[in-house]
């Protein structure tokens, strides 16, 4: 089969085998598999302005991670980001990204990791973020980000994106590890497991407890609680949340930016916070043309601070 994903839905013809697919340069259209045939077919591409994704490998703290790359090499270009997916029982595909093909024409390099607790890795790369949530998968983050960083002699540090559980790590990863990262965008986070499963809602604590994110961290940094470590938020940070998040409650981005203005951070300059009314927890949309998707790729695209020696 060609590059891309596949949704897990299919219906049988006459004509064969039809299944929803969709590539980097390809927003999803149908594919189909001929009586008698091994290959899955697909439309030929169109041309248009999207550009081609690629995978390439990164070291994690416990071996290599997998990463879909878009955009221009994230060793020169003067902007790339680490994007970090929700879930956490998730990993990015190749499929067609809006946000990722934005980012892209913007000059930005995209470099997505599957880290540990990523599905589709095997169990063991799955399973070993129950009871440790923000334990291996930000260490992973954390030696891809300062990988990036080594590589890119002068130009800016990266900046990290996330959405739902990947919001809640990029925040851990901005605050943790300050001096790695430049910018920070955070869509619909939350603050740690236990508070998600206090204030979320049904099928979400259910999701807390299944992969046991009630258990505290008992290493050197200690439980994984977003404010325990919201004083070293340096990064430039953009917080997007939908008032109407029938997931993560809006309660907990609204709570990080009281702590943030008592801490004496000023927003518009050292933060934003975007609340969309009308928006529930996919604030970020699906369109290619979206203004959450266009704030977040101007965002990105601002100048940011240049990697300093012995940071």
């Amino acid at each position: 089969m060609p590059e891309g994903e596949l949704l897990p839905l299919a219906a049988w013809t006459a004509a064969g085998l039809w299944l929803p697919h969709s590539g980097p340069r390809r927003p999803r259209t149908m594919a189909w598999v001929s009586p008698g045939s091994r290959e899955l077919k697909v439309p030929a591409e169109r041309p248009g302005p999207w550009r081609p994704g690629r995978v390439e490998s990164f070291p994690g703290a416990d071996g290599p991670i997998e990463a879909v790359v878009y955009g221009p090499d994230w060793r020169s270009s003067p902007r790339v980001v680490v994007a970090l997916h929700g879930g956490p029982t998730s990993h990015w595909t190749l499929g067609f990204s809006p946000l990722f093909q934005a980012l892209a024409a913007a000059g930005i390099a995209v470099v997505a990791p599957n880290q540990r607790g990523s599905t589709g890795y095997g169990a063991a790369h799955t399973l070993s973020l129950v009871g440790a949530w923000g334990v291996p998968d930000l260490a992973d983050v954390s030696v891809i980000a300062a990988h990036i960083q080594d590589r890119r002699a002068g130009l800016a540090r990266p900046g990290v994106f996330g959405i739902s559980y990947g919001g809640y790590l990029a925040l851990l990863a901005a605050a943790t590890r300050p001096e790695l990262w430049s910018d920070c965008v955070a869509v619909a986070p939350f603050l740690s497991g236990p508070r998600l499963h206090a204030d979320g809602f049904g099928g979400v604590r259910n999701m807390v407890e299944r992969l046991d994110g009630l258990t505290e961290a008992t290493d050197a940094l200690g439980p994984r609680d977003v404010s325990r470590f919201a004083h070293d938020l340096r990064a430039r940070l953009l917080l997007i949340h939908g008032a109407r998040d029938e997931s993560t409650p809006v309660a907990h981005s609204r709570s990080l930016i009281r702590q943030l203005a008592e801490f004496g951070r000023i927003e518009g300059a050292d933060y934003r916070y975007v609340e969309s009314p009308d928006r529930g927890h996919a604030v970020l949309g699906t369109a290619v043309q979206d203004p959450i998707t266009d704030l977040v790729t101007r965002f990105l695209g601002e100048p940011a601070a240049v990697a300093q020696e012995g940071r």
